[in-house]
């Protein structure tokens, strides 16, 4: 036995009890709305946290994006506010904004994502929120930034998609193409989490908290990063746009097939596995480079050989053969998809307005600590009573507070 082998620890064994998901007993304030701020409390929720959604008293503004409804509420709402309770506070007010500031400071974690300037006028900026709590994390997400000549600029997705050179790439040459994801959000609540995480091992080590800063512009940069690269001078020079081949959605005969060709190996397989004897011995394709320098030819005898068979076939085919591949679905489809199904990656939850609905599963899994879906997206301020009775109010208070902040009709059912 070498002296490596000896010395190596035993691998630890499993745990013998379940143990309780990573996040739990970290409280989150969450003051955003929309997209990144609350799918970035969502992911935290989602790894146990317990989120409060603090919603003026209209309720986050993604309530009223429709039509369609889901059980009388925005879909992209519905999608993005799981696993959070709610509390109709207006921060205007003297009773709301003593809320706002009470559950801020027994938090570990606030999220807000208004634009630069407006959380401090509303009282729950970073100076004043860290002064009364030293531990806290508090985390801003806006579009460009507290600094510089774009800051105030507004910062929806296509406006960034089209900063960040994205619509220009996409239009490959032609007309600026738009992603039809939201990918500025998605990538942005997808950094605010990981620097939230840091931040609180950086905290559980220092014993002090920070403010953690996100962009949606430097979030598409980010998602670029690929690309963000060149050898100094006067004028850039950037990656080939298309530094790949074949690399692309193809027709087939009754519907459509991706091909991802990105070694010689792959190509000789698709070449042989469709007979496409002369389409191989071609040196000038053997490799990468030689198809690429040769793109329009190799795209366009791809998709000749690829026009006149089924999709089935030849993702049968190509599979067999090892050949990077795969449908163009819908995305109606993939409710009912077995590979879903099977992962659980879609699950249904019961929505006491929405009924039984369907929604995205938690799109981690950890083996240790479990992770759920504890509760579906709230009805506005349905929480409002538990949580100011949680920070110490007592039932007189409440009312006082719910009556000077609550929307109407929203007392009783708080």
């Amino acid at each position: 036995m070498s002296d490596v082998q000896r010395l190596a620890p035993a691998p630890p064994r499993p745990p013998q009890a379940v143990r309780r998901p990573p996040l739990d007993g970290i409280r989150v304030a969450d003051f955003s709305r929309i997209f990144a701020g609350p799918l970035c409390s969502m992911t935290l929720g989602d790894l146990g946290a317990d989120v409060v959604k603090v919603e003026p008293p209209g309720g986050d503004e993604a309530r009223g994006f429709g039509p369609p409804w889901l059980g009388g509420e925005g879909m992209n709402f519905m999608a993005l506010n799981r696993n959070k309770r709610s509390i109709a506070l207006d921060l205007k007010s003297a009773g709301g904004r003593e809320a706002a500031l009470r559950l801020a400071a027994e938090a570990d974690i606030v999220i807000e994502n208004f634009r630069p300037g407006v959380a401090e006028r509303l009282g729950i900026g970073w100076e004043e929120l860290s002064a009364a709590n030293p531990g806290l994390l508090y985390c801003s997400i806006s579009g460009f930034g507290r600094r510089g000549p774009n800051s105030a600029r507004p910062a929806l997705d296509l406006v960034l998609q089209g900063a960040s050179g994205v619509l220009d790439r996409q239009g490959r040459g032609g007309p600026p193409q738009m992603v039809v994801i939201t990918i500025a959000d998605c990538y942005a609540a997808a950094l605010a989490v990981q620097a939230l995480l840091a931040a609180l091992i950086a905290r559980s080590r220092d014993g002090i908290g920070q403010r953690v800063e996100v962009t949606l512009y430097e979030a598409m940069l980010a998602a670029q990063a690929y690309r963000i690269v060149s050898p100094a001078g006067d004028e850039p020079q950037l990656p080939a746009a298309s530094d790949i081949a074949p690399y692309g959605a193809f027709e087939t005969v009754d519907g459509w097939i991706t091909l991802a060709i990105v070694t010689d190996r792959s190509w000789d397989a698709f070449c042989r596995s469709l007979d496409l004897d002369e389409l191989g011995a071609d040196a000038r394709l053997a490799t990468n480079a030689g198809r690429v320098e040769h793109q329009d030819e190799v795209v366009a005898r791809v998709a000749s050989a690829l026009r006149g068979q089924s999709t089935r076939e030849l993702l049968g085919t190509l599979e067999a053969a090892g050949v990077p591949c795969g449908p163009v679905t819908r995305v109606e489809d993939l409710f009912f998809d077995e590979h879903v199904l099977e992962n659980e990656i879609i699950v249904e939850l019961e929505h006491p307005s929405a009924g039984r609905m369907w929604t995205l599963g938690v799109p981690f899994a950890m083996a240790g600590t479990p992770l759920s879906i504890r509760r579906p997206a709230p009805r506005l301020g349905e929480h409002s009573r538990e949580v100011l009775a949680e920070l110490g109010y007592d039932e007189g208070h409440i009312d006082r507070v719910l009556r000077e902040t609550a929307p109407v009709g929203d007392l009783e059912g708080a």
